[in-house]
């Protein structure tokens, strides 16, 4: 074998790492950054509330799970965790946005900005601002993927998020409250016609996006630890949010994968800086193709 060829395959095999390496950072992003999409699309497809306050939900339950983790255990944590979800997400829908409706949407878009200041003001009261070593409460492994070995954060995480997304699927299409969120989404009055109480719906949007941000947070946290500036995630997840489209779950997803491999990509070859503000980048770009985003449904004004 000579120098040339010796020379070609140690690029080539550099290549396919680096390449591996870029697919899982951007899945694992992108996961992330659709679950956070999905709970803002739960919410806003049956309330056309926009919640803002998305991100600083997964950064609750990354902070409040490390504590029932070190105090309890996992397996005591994990349905503490799960509690604590639906009691927050309760009372975010009852006590803060059920007294707007009837008011303008601009009105309770801005109340989920206070509930964000208010629980990223919780988490600087009670946890500061400094990093904490997430337990490591599953097995630390490698798994092999093309030219690399992938953490068991990453795969996990990956993993939970895969599972929450049929679960969703399956929810939304084969149960009696998912079919009534999907008829509350299309129309209040027809839903309330149809015996359909649509404020419970109201806080079952609520419930269910804080669940899904508390058990992503379970596996999130292992990888990335617990600190308050997780809700900084929240804002990088409104670009995919639009790009998939505002009233789209498959958007959301797709939105977000795309989101989180684009940015690894720009943050490797144009450097950190514009890695970060690279979504909102795309965002531009689509919205100005498609300003209903990629899955949206046009909505036609008759004037």
């Amino acid at each position: 074998m000579n120098l040339s060829s010796i020379v070609y395959k140690k690029y080539w095999e550099a290549a396919i790492e680096a390449i591996s390496q870029y697919i899982v950072s951007g899945i694992f992003q992108g996961a992330v950054y659709a679950l956070i999409a999905v709970g803002i699309v739960i919410i806003f497809k049956a309330t056309k509330v926009f919640n803002f306050a998305q991100g600083h939900l997964l950064m609750m339950g990354v902070l409040l799970s490390y504590i029932f983790i070190n105090q309890f255990g996992i397996w005591i944590a994990i349905p503490l965790t799960i509690v604590c979800a639906i009691g927050i997400g309760y009372i975010m829908e009852r006590v803060a946005l059920r007294p707007l409706i009837g008011q303008s949407h601009v009105s309770a878009l801005l109340m989920t900005l206070a509930l964000a200041y208010l629980l990223d003001g919780i988490a600087i009261i009670f946890w500061g601002t400094k990093i904490m070593p997430y337990p490591q409460w599953f097995p630390e492994q490698k798994f092999p993927f093309l030219a690399i070995e992938v953490s068991s954060g990453y795969v996990w995480t990956i993993l939970i998020a895969v599972i929450i997304f049929i679960g969703l699927a399956f929810f939304y299409r084969r149960s009696k409250m998912g079919k009534s969120m999907r008829a509350t989404a299309e129309s209040h009055q027809v839903s309330q016609s149809l015996g359909i109480k649509v404020t419970n719906i109201f806080s079952l949007c609520w419930i269910l996006a804080a669940v899904i941000g508390f058990i992503m947070a379970l596996f999130f946290g292992v990888h990335v630890g617990a600190f308050r500036y997780i809700s900084e995630w929240g804002f990088k997840a409104i670009p995919a949010v639009l790009i998939g489209g505002l009233d789209s779950i498959v958007g959301a997803i797709v939105g977000g994968l795309l989101v989180g491999i684009l940015e690894v990509i720009a943050t490797v070859y144009l450097g950190a800086a514009i890695g970060n503000i690279f979504p909102f980048i795309i965002l531009l770009i689509v919205i100005l193709i498609k300003p209903y985003g990629l899955f949206g449904q046009v909505e036609v004004v008759r004037v």
